[in-house]
């Protein structure tokens, strides 16, 4: 029932009518009381899964939205947002629903974080700069939409900085085209991608 709801999207109501079809009566009640239980005795896999994913030192955080069955409203929906937290080194993720965007999430799941945070700049995020032991980070792609975002107000500064994103952009392609290691793109950085972002400062 769960494998059915969560990774093959059948709604609970449409498994009891397979259920039914096939002489088994259950009550609507009884599969989401299963759903809910079910949720409860994964709880411990949720805790496990955010320590390991917390353990790194390098994070990536960024927040979607997502509708919600509104229980005070039947049939209506309302906006969440699942804030999703990447260990960027072993590739595993971390989901934590909120109620809303406001910073309260973050600030509860990345309370013992100590490293890198890279974010895409959304002002939630801002507490962390000022937090001991993390270095905020932010994304490059989301730099470069807002030069793309300027070009009407002021196209030459805006394209330059474009120009200058891309050949970081080249740097990046050309490391993972020749497999470096991580002391050998730290290097070519250091070398190449430093240089271009001290003229964008």
């Amino acid at each position: 029932i769960i494998i059915d709801k969560y990774i093959d999207h059948l709604p609970l109501h449409r498994q009891m009518q397979r259920f039914e079809r096939a002489g088994v009566k259950l009550a609507y009640s009884t599969l989401t009381d299963w759903v809910s239980g079910t949720c409860t005795l994964i709880t411990p896999l949720f805790e496990a899964l955010k320590a390991e994913v917390l353990q790194s030192n390098y994070l990536h955080a960024d927040e979607t939205p997502i509708k919600v069955m509104d229980n005070d409203k039947k049939g209506e929906t309302h906006r969440g947002y699942y804030w999703v937290y990447q260990n960027s080194i072993d590739k595993i993720v971390l989901f934590d629903y909120r109620e809303g965007r406001g910073r309260e999430g973050p600030v509860e799941i990345l309370q013992d974080f100590k490293g890198y945070l890279q974010t895409d700049g959304y002002v939630a995020y801002d507490i962390f700069a000022k937090r001991q032991g993390i270095t905020l980070i932010h994304c490059m792609a989301h730099a470069r939409r807002m030069f793309n975002d300027a070009l009407d107000n002021d196209e030459a500064r805006a394209s330059h900085a474009m120009q200058e994103i891309q050949k970081l952009y080249t740097i990046e392609r050309i490391c993972k085209e020749q497999q470096l290691n991580f002391a050998e793109v730290k290097e070519v950085r250091r070398l190449k991608a430093v240089p271009i972002l001290r003229t964008l400062g």
